[in-house]
């Protein structure tokens, strides 16, 4: 069950971009910088980028310093300087506000993530899973935005 969307971000820690100098055009994110790419454990793909760019959505791959399969990594290894981060703006909002990353590429914003709820059939649910989702789905609204 789709609950709303969650903003992006694109951002690199201050000692990244001190080393490798700050991109101001995808085309130059992708010909001369690295990022740190989550993959799935799942599919073993790399996540993609995308951006908006003149109305429209480009996706595009970005070379890897390093890949990683878990949130903690993700931003361990941006905070350390390892590479551009790609990544949901609620999680890396606070780091972004103490200075300690820096959003980059403002004028390409990523279009929202999609956050989804699963679950399995409503049947065999039981009542305190029930009464969560229903939580879940009130807090969120019909078009909530994070």
């Amino acid at each position: 069950r789709r609950l709303g969307t969650a903003a992006m971000v694109t951002c690199a820690a201050p000692s990244y971009l001190a080393k490798h100098g700050t991109p101001h055009s995808i085309d130059e994110l992708m010909k001369s910088h690295r990022a740190v790419n989550f993959f799935s454990n799942h599919s073993l793909q790399i996540m993609e980028w995308k951006f908006t760019v003149d109305g429209s959505i480009a996706s595009i791959k970005i070379p890897s310093s390093i890949l990683v399969d878990n949130s903690e990594a993700f931003l361990s290894c941006g905070l350390a300087g390892l590479g551009v981060l790609h990544g949901l703006r609620p999680s890396l909002a606070p780091f972004i506000a103490s200075g300690e990353l820096t959003e980059i590429l403002t004028d390409f914003p990523p279009p929202p993530k999609p956050v989804s709820l699963l679950y399995p059939d409503r049947r065999y649910l039981a009542p305190k899973v029930r009464v969560f989702i229903d939580w879940l789905c009130e807090v969120f609204g019909p078009d909530a935005h994070l």
